[in-house]
């Protein structure tokens, strides 16, 4: 009694191919298991910080979103019942707004473009 085939959609044998043998950027003559892409030098990360940002009562809450970068390059950060902007171009730090002393920043959030602002508060209101 003979077994029937693995696979009834076989037609032809098996050829046996490189793994790279459709890529156009490997040829046959490539040793299998060998990388021939050049070797990156380690990355060098300097001890001391390049910038500090400078963050008093910055509040350490899984919930709130109190740090925003825009394409602009310029960082907002919810300190308190503050926003203040921080300019990485010419590290000039504005305050944009203050909401009294009822409310706190909750979450900032660039809109894409960076033009816009949008500060979530403590009383559930968007500015």
């Amino acid at each position: 009694m003979t077994l029937p085939s693995r696979n009834i959609f076989r037609y032809k044998t098996e050829t046996r191919q490189s793994m790279h043998s459709l890529s156009p950027f490997m040829s046959d003559d490539v040793v299998p298991g060998v990388n021939h892409s050049p070797v990156k030098a380690p990355r060098k990360v300097p001890r001391s910080p390049y910038k500090v940002l400078d963050a008093p009562a910055l509040q350490d809450d899984f919930y709130l979103n109190l740090v925003d970068w825009s394409s602009h390059n310029v960082l907002a950060v919810g300190l308190g019942n503050c926003v203040y902007l921080w300019n990485a171009c010419s590290s000039k730090v504005t305050k944009l707004c203050d909401l009294g002393v009822d409310d706190c920043v909750c979450s900032v959030g660039w809109a894409q473009r960076g033009t816009h602002l949008a500060v979530g508060t403590n009383n559930g209101k968007v500015q």
